[in-house]
Protein backbone atom coordinates (compact mmCIF):
# COMPACT_ATOMS: atom_id res chain seq x y z
CA UNK A 1 0.00 0.00 0.00
CA UNK A 2 1.54 3.37 -1.07
CA UNK A 3 2.10 5.46 1.99
CA UNK A 4 0.77 8.95 0.07
CA UNK A 5 -2.35 8.13 -1.71
CA UNK A 6 -3.07 10.46 -4.71
CA UNK A 7 -5.24 12.81 -3.60
CA UNK A 8 -7.94 14.08 -6.55
CA UNK A 9 -10.66 16.72 -5.30
CA UNK A 10 -13.47 17.31 -8.09
CA UNK A 11 -15.74 21.08 -7.23
CA UNK A 12 -19.37 20.80 -8.43
CA UNK A 13 -22.57 21.83 -8.33
CA UNK A 14 -23.50 17.80 -8.02
CA UNK A 15 -21.26 16.23 -5.15
CA UNK A 16 -23.18 13.63 -5.00
CA UNK A 17 -23.34 12.49 -8.88
CA UNK A 18 -19.60 12.96 -8.23
CA UNK A 19 -19.72 10.60 -4.90
CA UNK A 20 -21.51 7.56 -6.65
CA UNK A 21 -18.93 7.27 -9.36
CA UNK A 22 -16.02 6.11 -6.44
CA UNK A 23 -18.41 3.59 -5.76
CA UNK A 24 -17.79 1.58 -9.25
CA UNK A 25 -14.77 0.21 -10.98
CA UNK A 26 -10.82 1.28 -10.49
CA UNK A 27 -12.03 4.32 -8.10
CA UNK A 28 -13.23 2.38 -5.87
CA UNK A 29 -10.26 -0.53 -5.85
CA UNK A 30 -7.92 2.70 -5.84
CA UNK A 31 -9.57 3.98 -2.72
CA UNK A 32 -9.69 0.11 -0.66
CA UNK A 33 -5.88 0.04 -2.27
CA UNK A 34 -5.10 3.30 -0.29
CA UNK A 35 -3.74 4.55 -3.88
CA UNK A 36 -6.42 7.00 -4.45
CA UNK A 37 -7.84 9.65 -1.95
CA UNK A 38 -10.97 10.70 -3.67
CA UNK A 39 -12.96 13.79 -2.55
CA UNK A 40 -16.12 15.12 -3.43
CA UNK A 41 -16.64 18.99 -3.01
CA UNK A 42 -19.93 20.65 -2.67
CA UNK A 43 -19.48 24.04 -4.80
CA UNK A 44 -22.39 25.31 -2.42
CA UNK A 45 -20.33 24.90 0.45
CA UNK A 46 -18.96 27.99 -0.61
CA UNK A 47 -22.09 30.40 -1.75
CA UNK A 48 -21.89 33.93 -0.89
CA UNK A 49 -25.42 34.54 0.82
CA UNK A 50 -28.18 32.25 2.66
CA UNK A 51 -29.76 31.27 -0.95
CA UNK A 52 -26.76 29.06 -2.05
CA UNK A 53 -25.68 31.42 -4.91
CA UNK A 54 -22.51 30.22 -6.72
CA UNK A 55 -23.29 31.88 -9.85
CA UNK A 56 -24.86 35.28 -11.19
CA UNK A 57 -25.94 37.08 -14.65
CA UNK A 58 -23.43 37.92 -17.03
CA UNK A 59 -21.39 41.37 -17.23
CA UNK A 60 -23.06 42.51 -20.85
CA UNK A 61 -25.91 40.61 -20.67
CA UNK A 62 -26.82 37.62 -22.84
CA UNK A 63 -27.97 34.11 -21.85
CA UNK A 64 -27.52 31.48 -18.77
CA UNK A 65 -25.71 31.90 -15.58
CA UNK A 66 -21.81 32.39 -15.06
CA UNK A 67 -20.23 30.77 -12.06
CA UNK A 68 -18.72 33.24 -9.67
CA UNK A 69 -14.77 33.78 -9.44
CA UNK A 70 -15.17 34.34 -5.45
CA UNK A 71 -17.10 31.41 -5.08
CA UNK A 72 -14.92 29.13 -7.15
CA UNK A 73 -11.51 30.63 -5.23
CA UNK A 74 -12.82 29.46 -1.92
CA UNK A 75 -13.31 26.11 -2.81
CA UNK A 76 -10.29 25.29 -4.48
CA UNK A 77 -8.56 27.44 -1.18
CA UNK A 78 -10.31 24.78 0.71
CA UNK A 79 -8.32 22.15 -1.09
CA UNK A 80 -5.34 23.35 -0.67
CA UNK A 81 -2.88 21.56 2.21
CA UNK A 82 -2.06 23.03 5.78
CA UNK A 83 0.64 25.86 5.71
CA UNK A 84 0.85 25.32 1.85
CA UNK A 85 0.01 27.93 -1.07
CA UNK A 86 -1.82 27.50 -3.93
CA UNK A 87 1.34 26.16 -6.01
CA UNK A 88 0.98 23.36 -3.73
CA UNK A 89 -2.28 21.89 -5.79
CA UNK A 90 -2.79 21.68 -9.62
CA UNK A 91 -6.11 23.25 -10.49
CA UNK A 92 -8.02 22.11 -13.77
CA UNK A 93 -10.91 23.00 -15.46
CA UNK A 94 -13.19 21.81 -18.41
CA UNK A 95 -14.45 23.77 -21.13
CA UNK A 96 -15.24 23.25 -24.96
CA UNK A 97 -12.74 24.85 -26.56
CA UNK A 98 -9.36 24.04 -24.45
CA UNK A 99 -7.19 21.30 -25.69
CA UNK A 100 -7.94 17.68 -25.73
CA UNK A 101 -7.23 15.29 -23.03
CA UNK A 102 -4.87 12.93 -23.91
CA UNK A 103 -3.31 9.52 -22.69
CA UNK A 104 0.14 11.64 -22.10
CA UNK A 105 -2.01 14.04 -20.02
CA UNK A 106 -3.29 11.14 -17.98
CA UNK A 107 0.15 9.64 -17.05
CA UNK A 108 1.65 13.33 -16.49
CA UNK A 109 -0.87 13.95 -13.80
CA UNK A 110 -0.76 10.51 -12.01
CA UNK A 111 3.00 10.84 -11.60
CA UNK A 112 2.71 14.22 -10.71
CA UNK A 113 3.25 14.43 -6.80
CA UNK A 114 0.56 17.28 -6.29
CA UNK A 115 -3.01 17.14 -5.42
CA UNK A 116 -5.08 17.08 -8.30
CA UNK A 117 -8.55 19.67 -8.56
CA UNK A 118 -10.80 19.11 -10.90
CA UNK A 119 -13.60 22.33 -11.44
CA UNK A 120 -16.66 21.16 -13.09
CA UNK A 121 -17.95 23.98 -14.91
CA UNK A 122 -21.67 24.52 -15.36
CA UNK A 123 -24.44 27.02 -16.50
CA UNK A 124 -23.11 29.48 -19.22
CA UNK A 125 -19.50 28.99 -18.11
CA UNK A 126 -16.95 30.19 -15.55
CA UNK A 127 -15.92 33.56 -14.72
CA UNK A 128 -12.80 34.18 -16.84
CA UNK A 129 -10.70 36.03 -13.86
CA UNK A 130 -10.87 32.57 -12.25
CA UNK A 131 -9.42 30.91 -14.97
CA UNK A 132 -6.51 33.29 -15.64
CA UNK A 133 -5.47 33.32 -11.76
CA UNK A 134 -6.45 29.67 -10.75
CA UNK A 135 -6.62 27.37 -13.05
CA UNK A 136 -3.39 26.02 -13.99
CA UNK A 137 -4.99 23.94 -17.30
CA UNK A 138 -8.06 23.43 -19.31
CA UNK A 139 -9.12 20.32 -21.28
CA UNK A 140 -11.85 19.66 -23.45
CA UNK A 141 -13.22 15.53 -23.92
CA UNK A 142 -14.21 16.27 -27.56
CA UNK A 143 -15.45 18.57 -29.78
CA UNK A 144 -19.06 18.85 -28.60
CA UNK A 145 -20.97 20.69 -25.01
CA UNK A 146 -22.79 18.75 -22.41
CA UNK A 147 -24.21 20.11 -19.38
CA UNK A 148 -21.87 20.31 -17.01
CA UNK A 149 -18.20 19.48 -16.42
CA UNK A 150 -18.73 16.19 -14.55
CA UNK A 151 -19.19 13.55 -16.97
CA UNK A 152 -15.60 15.05 -18.92
CA UNK A 153 -13.97 15.77 -15.30
CA UNK A 154 -15.13 12.01 -13.82
CA UNK A 155 -13.64 10.21 -17.55
CA UNK A 156 -10.19 12.68 -17.36
CA UNK A 157 -10.09 11.10 -13.24
CA UNK A 158 -10.85 7.62 -14.17
CA UNK A 159 -8.27 7.85 -16.94
CA UNK A 160 -5.76 9.06 -13.86
CA UNK A 161 -6.68 6.24 -11.09
CA UNK A 162 -6.62 3.59 -13.35
CA UNK A 163 -2.74 4.24 -13.45
CA UNK A 164 -2.80 4.08 -9.79
CA UNK A 165 -1.36 1.04 -7.46
CA UNK A 166 -4.66 -1.64 -7.19
CA UNK A 167 -7.01 0.32 -9.51
CA UNK A 168 -6.97 -2.84 -11.91
CA UNK A 169 -6.60 -6.76 -11.51
CA UNK A 170 -3.38 -6.41 -13.83
CA UNK A 171 -0.59 -3.79 -13.33
CA UNK A 172 -0.04 -4.06 -16.90
CA UNK A 173 -3.41 -3.42 -18.47
CA UNK A 174 -3.04 0.16 -18.36
CA UNK A 175 0.50 -0.16 -19.82
CA UNK A 176 -1.33 -1.73 -22.83
CA UNK A 177 -4.33 0.47 -23.59
CA UNK A 178 -4.71 2.13 -26.50
CA UNK A 179 -2.53 5.60 -26.65
CA UNK A 180 -0.23 4.43 -24.41
CA UNK A 181 3.27 4.25 -23.93
CA UNK A 182 3.30 0.28 -24.15
CA UNK A 183 1.44 0.62 -27.64
CA UNK A 184 3.81 3.44 -28.73
CA UNK A 185 1.31 5.43 -29.28
CA UNK A 186 -0.82 3.42 -31.38
CA UNK A 187 -4.27 1.69 -30.90
CA UNK A 188 -5.04 -1.56 -29.03
CA UNK A 189 -5.00 -4.71 -31.33
CA UNK A 190 -8.29 -6.47 -31.55
CA UNK A 191 -9.14 -8.93 -28.39
CA UNK A 192 -10.86 -12.37 -29.05
CA UNK A 193 -12.10 -14.68 -25.84
CA UNK A 194 -14.24 -18.08 -25.75
CA UNK A 195 -15.79 -19.43 -28.26
CA UNK A 196 -13.04 -20.15 -30.27
CA UNK A 197 -15.75 -19.64 -33.37
CA UNK A 198 -18.24 -17.36 -32.83
CA UNK A 199 -21.26 -17.02 -35.54
CA UNK A 200 -18.85 -19.10 -38.06
CA UNK A 201 -16.02 -16.66 -37.44
CA UNK A 202 -12.85 -17.83 -35.61
CA UNK A 203 -10.51 -16.79 -33.69
CA UNK A 204 -7.14 -16.16 -35.75
CA UNK A 205 -4.87 -19.76 -35.56
CA UNK A 206 -1.79 -17.47 -34.00
CA UNK A 207 -4.05 -16.58 -31.30
CA UNK A 208 -4.26 -20.42 -30.48
CA UNK A 209 -0.79 -21.43 -31.45
CA UNK A 210 1.06 -20.59 -27.85
CA UNK A 211 3.59 -19.10 -29.85
CA UNK A 212 4.16 -15.71 -28.03
CA UNK A 213 6.51 -14.44 -30.44
CA UNK A 214 4.30 -14.78 -33.15
CA UNK A 215 1.43 -13.85 -31.15
CA UNK A 216 3.40 -10.29 -29.92
CA UNK A 217 4.35 -9.89 -33.90
CA UNK A 218 0.52 -10.32 -34.87
CA UNK A 219 -0.90 -8.16 -32.35
CA UNK A 220 2.00 -5.11 -33.17
CA UNK A 221 0.72 -5.40 -37.12
CA UNK A 222 -2.61 -5.60 -35.97
CA UNK A 223 -2.30 -2.55 -34.15
CA UNK A 224 -0.59 -0.31 -36.48
CA UNK A 225 -3.08 -1.56 -39.08
CA UNK A 226 -5.95 -0.50 -36.80
CA UNK A 227 -4.58 2.82 -36.09
CA UNK A 228 -3.58 3.52 -39.74
CA UNK A 229 -7.67 2.50 -40.73
CA UNK A 230 -9.51 4.56 -37.64
CA UNK A 231 -6.84 6.84 -36.27
CA UNK A 232 -4.09 7.39 -39.27
CA UNK A 233 -2.97 10.92 -37.72
CA UNK A 234 -1.75 9.33 -34.44
CA UNK A 235 1.13 7.86 -37.24
CA UNK A 236 1.98 11.84 -38.13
Amino acid sequence: MPSCPKVISVVSVHPKFVAAYSEFGALRSAIAAGSLDFRSVDLRDFAVDRHASVDDSPYGGGDGMVLRPDVLASAVAAQIPVDADEASVHVIATAPGAKPWTQADASRLAATGKPLVFVCGRFAGIDQRFLDHHVDEEFSIGDFVVSGGELPVMAMVDSIVRMLPGALGNVVSARDDSFSEGMRGLLEYPLYTRPAVFEGVKVPDVLLSGDHKSILKWREERALERTRRLRPDLLK
